[in-house]
């Protein structure tokens, strides 16, 4: 079966003002070795994949910054958003986008400004993610192994193994509060839920079709009035066909200054300060 990848590049880095800006926002920040973080996510999929099964989903206003930031990328292979109306919206157009284009294919869904210091242990696993999806009429999802009680992600909940790394996923929580945290980094059979998800064409249709029939009719002429809405929420959570391997290869979403700092990249003087002066402005 045929394999595809989007990389989702659509967010507008609200977390990073004024380091990001509506303009430029945190993936096309060039922070790493002068590349930026939607460059530093093609070249991990580019490991597995070549490049006419690589997209990019994304709003129109950033549509040509994209094909700026990758000249590797088919032009026709910008999936550009009408309008911004979140995840779900965004990832059935482009589900379907690439059933009709690819035919029957199996399709990974990632985003375009989160780090990884191990994208060989990546790789790896994302290549386990991509055969389980294909052989299984399951929604899979890669999980992050958690290093600390963190409330700023949601979690996933492992239950049975299914497969050697592959566990059926019980439920899943918002971002809890710390006392929450503590109990699901003591109970060992947690995940950090970093939305990544990978499924049969066959499979998402069938899923998003019981758990949001509006959102499986989407095209790009009635976009616009499609709920705004994430994929967690619309189906990833009534579904009960979810699986998840864990992975444990030093994912960040670099939604801060402080996990900017902590992968390594030096701030400008000042930055958080100014930051910080934009929220009071915004608070009053």
């Amino acid at each position: 079966m045929t394999r595809a990848a989007v990389i989702l590049a659509g967010g507008a880095g609200t977390r990073l003002r004024p380091l990001s800006s509506d303009e430029n926002p945190k993936q096309f920040l060039k922070l790493f070795d002068g590349r930026s973080l939607l460059q530093l996510t093609w070249s991990r999929v580019a490991r597995l994949l070549p490049p006419e099964a690589i997209f990019v989903s994304t709003n129109v206003q950033y549509a040509d910054k994209c094909r700026a930031h990758l000249p590797e990328l088919p032009r026709e292979n910008v999936l550009a958003e009408p309008a911004r109306r979140n995840t779900a919206p965004a990832i059935a157009l482009c589900t379907f986008a690439i059933e009709s284009r690819l035919g029957p294919s199996t399709v990974a869904f990632l985003a375009s400004d989160h780090f990884i210091a191990d994208e060989p242990e990546f790789v790896r696993v994302l290549d386990r993610a991509y055969a389980f999806a294909e052989t299984h009429d399951t929604l899979m999802t890669i999980g992050i192994e958690p290093t600390e009680p963190n409330t700023g992600y949601g979690y996933l909940e492992l239950a049975e193994r299914i497969e050697d790394e592959v566990f059926r996923v019980a439920a899943f929580t918002e971002k809890p509060d710390e006392a929450r945290a503590r109990e699901f980094l003591r109970a060992g059979n947690y995940a950090w839920n970093a939305s990544m998800f990978v499924w049969r064409t066959d499979v998402f249709r069938r899923e998003l079709t019981a758990a949001a029939p509006e959102i499986a009719r989407v095209t790009n002429e009635n976009y616009e009035s499609m709920p705004s809405i994430s994929i967690d929420y619309a189906m990833m959570e009534k579904s009960r066909d979810v699986a998840t391997i864990r992975g444990d290869f030093g994912w960040s979403d670099v939604g801060s200054f402080e996990a900017l700092r902590k992968v390594g990249v030096v701030l400008p003087e000042g930055i958080e300060k100014m930051n910080e002066e934009r929220r009071t402005q915004n608070a009053e």
